[in-house]
């Protein structure tokens, strides 16, 4: 099910007053109406409640459809709450969806609200109530009669299954896309979109603010108050990312399967020797009228560290893997970390690739590969140096040479002395890959690439 808290409106009560006259709902409640509650009262009671400053109330939807509501009131700032819920579909009861809404209202008295705790009251014979809240975290703190007071600490929140990473710089055009693919999620189990929004100079942080609004407990949001980089962005977002698994989604990517995030999580629960799992996606060129096409015409496959050395397998924003495997010395300074994490992720486990085509990579004009330089290029030679630190599986200097190739191939512009060093070490690390070549032979056999990447070079 896709499940979202929102906040409620006064349009709510055409639906909420019919649940005010069913007496199961209210069975274990202290508070319970005492008469006849029609559409205008309900209108009017939720008119006056939602002008207090001192609640905040959101309704619960699954599928789009409204179910129920969640509540903080007594909200004292930068301290405390009470906690409240109910389901009035009953439908829905015991099929996980307040587990779900209870976490998204924490997430928000943690992250908008800045609150320390929060507490609630149930009815000590609620026994599914009190199961629910003891599994969100809540701890027994009194009981007085028939009511057991609980309270959670936010610092000790659990942390969701699933954080899904989202740098965002300039994505005006697309963030909104990006987050409509996470928030029709069906899923099972909890997650949370951290967002990196790197000071743009666009609208893209006023987007982001305005789905925070409407969906609040759905999201971490780090904003920069100056422009950190890429490097710096990423190593703050993957910091924040405190789920069991990580997803990847940048700003400019979208998800289009809604159930991506739980195919994923499913075959990762299933198969504890994976360390990742990454699917097809479709590709779109927005700078050509070249038509759109799958990213890889692969099927269904399990993958090696070697399978990474040169083109990927899969996009990254289809990729899902365990967060305990990210490292803090993950090199910053490289221009393909993607492909540094897909290699990472493999030295601690195999990586599936499904072929279910799940998202959409977007080819468009401000993509780093239409204006990379030869010195930026270069910084990948580092990739391979630092994977060694954690397996000896890996095929270096196959590794050693496709970089080689890229750094000619791929360079818009290269410089007179990379161009000399590259020269060289293109040649050293196909000599070392195969030591029964010759250097005639393998000088001649790239001869073409180095010759076209000369047209390439700047001097000076």
């Amino acid at each position: 099910m896709n499940i979202l808290i929102r906040p409620l409106t006064i349009d709510d009560a055409e639906i909420s007053y019919k649940w005010r006259n069913d007496p199961e709902i209210w069975k274990f409640t202290e508070n319970r109406p005492n008469k006849e509650i029609t559409w205008k009262i309900e209108k009017e009671w939720l008119k006056n409640t939602l002008a207090d400053k001192s609640n905040a109330r959101f309704a619960i939807i699954v599928d789009n459809v409204y179910v129920g509501n969640v509540q903080l009131t007594e909200i004292t700032p930068s301290q405390s709450a009470q906690f409240h819920i109910f389901l009035g579909e009953k439908f829905f009861w015991g099929r996980g969806v307040a587990r779900q809404a209870t976490y998204q209202i924490l997430v928000y008295a943690r992250e908008i609200l800045n609150l320390n705790y929060v507490f609630l009251k149930v009815n000590k014979h609620h026994l599914s109530a009190i199961e629910l809240y003891k599994n969100n975290g809540f701890k027994v703190m009194d009981e007085v009669d028939d009511f057991i007071t609980m309270k959670h600490y936010l610092k000790d929140l659990h942390p969701p299954m699933v954080s899904v990473f989202c740098m965002v710089y300039n994505h005006e055009k697309y963030i909104a896309q990006a987050i409509e693919g996470f928030l029709m999620q069906r899923t099972s189990f909890n997650s949370i979109m951290v967002i990196g929004e790197d000071c743009s100079n666009d609208g893209s942080r006023r987007i982001i603010l305005d789905y925070v609004k409407k969906y609040p407990g759905k999201f971490k949001i780090l904003l920069s108050h100056k422009n950190l980089g890429a490097h710096n962005n990423q190593e703050l977002v993957l910091k924040n990312c405190t789920g069991k698994y990580v997803a990847m989604c940048e700003g400019d990517d979208c998800w289009t399967d809604p159930l991506k995030l739980q195919k994923q999580v499913d075959f990762m629960e299933t198969n504890r020797d994976y360390s990742g799992v990454g699917t097809n996606s479709e590709v779109i060129y927005e700078y050509s009228t070249r038509s759109r096409h799958l990213f890889k015409d692969y099927k269904e496959r399990t993958l090696g560290i070697n399978d990474f050395l040169m083109s990927r397998p899969f996009h990254t924003a289809t990729f899902l893997f365990k967060k305990d495997i990210y490292k803090e010395d993950f090199p910053k300074n490289i221009l393909s970390a993607d492909r540094a994490l897909f290699m990472l992720t493999a030295c601690y486990g195999k990586i599936k690739l499904l072929s279910d085509v799940t998202a959409v990579y977007r080819r468009n004009e401000t993509g780093l590969s239409r204006s990379v330089k030869s010195n930026q290029m270069m910084k990948d030679y580092a990739i391979a140096k630092y994977i060694l630190k954690y397996t000896n599986d890996l095929d270096y200097y196959r590794a050693q040479s496709f970089v080689a190739y890229t750094v000619f191939a791929y360079s818009q512009e290269i410089y007179f002395f990379d161009f000399i060093k590259n020269s060289y070490l293109l040649l050293y690390y196909k000599l070392k890959r195969d030591s029964s070549l010759s250097y005639r032979y393998v000088f001649y056999n790239n001869f073409k690439l180095i010759y076209r990447s000369f047209k390439k070079v700047k001097f000076g």
